[in-house]
């Protein structure tokens, strides 16, 4: 459990009555993680085959913009992790040149090259564009992501992990 005293002031230097207030700040009680491994290389250049990986359940909170998805769909056999980069009402724009934005920022792969679409997964993304109805994932192109399998449904998130930038 966490207090955080929170002290109320009107000016620097002004002299101010203890007015201090405690608030609890309390972690959610069935947030959970697991620990898992990586395998495959789809995900190198952030993700290496055989690294550890810690795994937040979806009790734990929102996947945010960048974190790693574990998830599922109907085209996967096992759990597949990939990186976050577009959620539910973010603009998804594809370029003429088959690269593409999301909220006018340009997609990158695991080893910040630009994200083209090459042939039917152009047209796919075409379908896609404007403000997105699912979350969007990408690893390297050809992999098994938004790219093929479309866009995650909150209901195929396993868990996510936590990042803050989009490449390491």
């Amino acid at each position: 459990m966490f207090l955080l005293t929170i002290l109320f002031g009107l000016a620097v230097g002004a002299e101010v009555p203890d007015q201090s207030k405690q608030v609890e700040l309390i972690a959610p009680t069935n947030c959970k993680t697991i620990e898992t491994t990586i395998s495959g290389n789809s995900m190198q250049g952030i993700l290496w085959d055989g690294q550890k990986i810690t795994v937040h359940l979806p009790a734990c909170g929102a996947p945010q913009l960048y974190d790693h998805l574990l998830f599922t769909s109907k085209q996967t056999v096992s759990a597949v992790v990939k990186q976050l980069w577009g959620q539910p009402g973010d603009v998804l724009e594809v370029l003429p040149t088959g690269h593409f934005t999301i909220n006018g920022v340009k997609a990158l792969t695991p080893f910040k090259r630009a994200y083209k679409l090459l042939g039917a997964y152009r047209t796919r993304f075409k379908k896609l564009q404007g403000p997105l109805t699912g979350y969007l994932v990408l690893g390297h192109p050809g992999s098994l992501d938004s790219a093929r399998i479309g866009l995650l449904q909150e209901k195929d998130i396993l868990g996510f992990v936590k990042r803050d930038k989009p490449h390491g």
